[in-house]
C-alpha cells in the first residue's frame, strides 16, 4: 500500500499524529476491524506497522517514517469505523516520536 495513504499532522516538536487519507479510505471502504501496534513499537519506513481488515481489502499497512509510537488511537479497537471520519482528531491511528 502507498505511503501517501496516511496524512501526517506535525504535534510537538519530533511528533507525528497519522491517520489514513480520503484516498485511502475509498480504496479500503468499510473499516471492520484495526490491529494497532503498541507504544514503544519502533517504525520502519515502508514496513508494517498497522492492520485493517476492511469493506474490500484486508492489508498489514507500511510506516510512511521511522520513529517509535507514542500514543495510540484506542477506541478504535471498538470503533474502527472512526478511521473513515474526515475529522483528524477522530481518523488518526497512532503518534510517532520521530526523534
Amino acid at each position: 500500500m502507498a505511503t501517501t495513504y496516511f496524512w501526517q499532522d506535525e504535534l510537538a516538536a519530533g511528533q507525528v499524529r497519522l491517520g489514513l487519507t480520503q484516498e485511502a479510505q475509498e480504496a479500503l471502504g468499510k473499516i471492520r476491524f484495526v490491529d494497532l501496534p503498541e507504544i514503544g513499537t519502533s517504525l520502519t519506513v515502508g514496513k508494517p506497522f498497522l492492520s485493517v481488515e476492511a469493506e474490500k481489502a484486508v492489508l498489514d499497512l507500511e510506516a510512511p517514517l521511522a520513529g517509535t509510537v507514542v500514543d495510540v488511537h484506542r477506541e478504535l479497537s471498538d470503533k474502527p469505523a472512526l478511521l473513515a471520519e474526515t475529522d483528524h482528531n477522530d481518523n488518526w491511528a497512532v503518534t510517532v516520536s520521530t526523534k
